[in-house]
């Protein structure tokens, strides 16, 4: 895999622990309203766990790609990726 198609691949991993803690973030404030003893709390609970489960999934694949770009000059950060990206299609 060349290091372009890995900052590729880290961009999208990236986005996808944002937009998983963004959910968890609105999951828990609505949890934190909840009886503890409801359902609609262990339902949410669960779902909390499951996207934390995803989380830490993702994120062992990022520790591969981040390793595989390890030494290679040049390479960017995803926000500096990111940003190239939207000038592309700016």
């Amino acid at each position: 895999m060349n290091a372009e198609s890995n900052v590729q691949d880290l961009q999208a991993v990236s986005q996808h622990v944002l937009m998983c803690t963004e959910r968890i973030k609105l999951l828990e404030a609505e949890k934190r309203t909840l009886d503890p003893a409801g359902e609609r709390f262990r339902m949410l609970s669960s779902e909390i766990e499951a996207l934390g489960e995803e989380i830490r999934s993702v994120s062992r694949a990022e520790t591969g790609l981040a390793r595989d770009l390890a030494g290679q000059p040049g390479v960017p950060t995803v926000a500096e990726a990111d940003k190239a990206q939207r000038d592309e299609t700016a």
